[in-house]
């Protein structure tokens, strides 16, 4: 990750590491071109990164989402 102006970006792998064990590099990658995810030079800024994923978590479309990844399972 790189921080320009005040915004971390990343690459692909960097952004799918930094949402969680659910986020793969394709669906980063699958968000440039779809969603219209701002990207230069190969890095995308991860708070804008971070609003689709969550756009695309509530939207309901979909194989179902996992947002217990890389938490401790209870005991």
């Amino acid at each position: 990750m790189i921080t320009i102006d005040g915004r971390e970006w990343g690459t692909a792998a960097d952004l799918a590491a930094a949402l969680g064990g659910d986020v793969t590099e394709a669906m980063v990658r699958r968000w440039r071109d779809r969603k219209g995810l701002t990207t230069r030079a190969g890095y995308s800024p991860l708070d804008e990164t971070a609003r689709i994923e969550r756009d695309v978590r509530l939207g309901g479309r979909g194989r179902p989402r996992r947002v217990d990844v890389g938490e401790p399972a209870a005991a």
